[in-house]
């Protein structure tokens, strides 16, 4: 659902502005998103800073909203107040803080097609605003993707090599984004960029392999291995290694055993 309350485009406002949702201004448990033509001061960790034209925010719901434009000039934005249920918008990676987008006509015009089709459909299920609003959160959670990779690139090259070193460690969503002090829909986002799969099947991708090292060249019972391997439940681990591997632990460690011994007598009749 995404219901448009009120939206516009490339409006002007002559003497400048100064919205603020603590001093009577509407809109502080609704959505907001803002794209500056004109430069405008917006919050940030530093206090209201000076943003240059072609600027986005998307501010939540029940945040305080305040931005205003420098004293005696003109400002023109685009904008849209807005109620949502949709998890892409409530997971937006970068909420309440403004940045720049990679392609601002493309951003312009999807709020333009958006507020026209809200002018003729107020239905909060309207499917042509959510598809809209879909392409343009995407573009925008892309922009911020990229906007922030190289500052935790490092750090997720960190985490990725603790997760492939140890797989067997309870690994969580909540557990990884607090280790690089970001948001759990952030760090997915981020990790799912940097590294084309998502943190999760990351450390399951992981698992498996372990569990196949273990299936292989040791005489661990299937419970063992499974346990080594960061699982507690024994058919939850043969759960997801029929998933990925399409067979059962058992099937793999006969299956892997008789390759392993028809290689070596083959090696031994031939010495290749």
């Amino acid at each position: 659902m995404i219901d448009i309350l009120y939206s516009g485009y490339s409006y002007t406002h002559k003497d400048g502005i100064r919205f603020d949702t603590a001093t009577g201004h509407a809109g502080f448990d609704w959505w907001l998103l803002v794209f500056t033509h004109s430069p405008v001061f917006f919050p940030t960790e530093d206090g209201m800073t000076l943003c240059p034209p072609e600027t986005v925010i998307l501010f939540p719901q029940n945040m305080h909203k305040f931005y205003y434009s420098p004293e005696g000039e003109p400002y023109t934005n685009d904008w849209i107040h807005f109620r949502t249920d949709e998890s892409m918008i409530l997971d937006f990676p970068l909420k309440g803080v403004p940045f720049k987008p990679s392609d601002p006509d493309y951003v312009h015009n999807l709020i333009k097609l958006i507020s026209w089709e809200a002018q003729v459909s107020s239905d909060p299920s309207n499917p042509i605003i959510r598809d809209l609003f879909h392409a343009l959160v995407s573009k925008l959670s892309g922009d911020v993707a990229t906007r922030t990779e190289s500052t935790y690139h490092p750090l997720l090259q960190s985490l990725r090599k603790e997760i492939l070193l140890h797989p067997e460690k309870p690994w969580t969503v909540a557990m990884m984004s607090e280790t690089l002090s970001i948001s759990p829909a952030h760090l997915q986002l981020l990790y799912r960029n940097t590294f084309g799969i998502s943190c999760m099947n990351d450390v399951i991708r992981a698992r498996i392999k372990l569990a196949q090292d273990k299936l292989l060249y040791t005489q661990d019972t299937i419970s063992s291995v499974g346990e080594q391997c960061g699982y507690r439940n024994t058919e939850h681990f043969c759960r997801q290694f029929r998933k990925f591997t399409g067979e059962s632990p058992r099937q793999y460690r006969i299956k892997a055993m008789q390759k392993q011994s028809r290689e070596i007598k083959t090696y031994e009749e031939t010495g290749i």
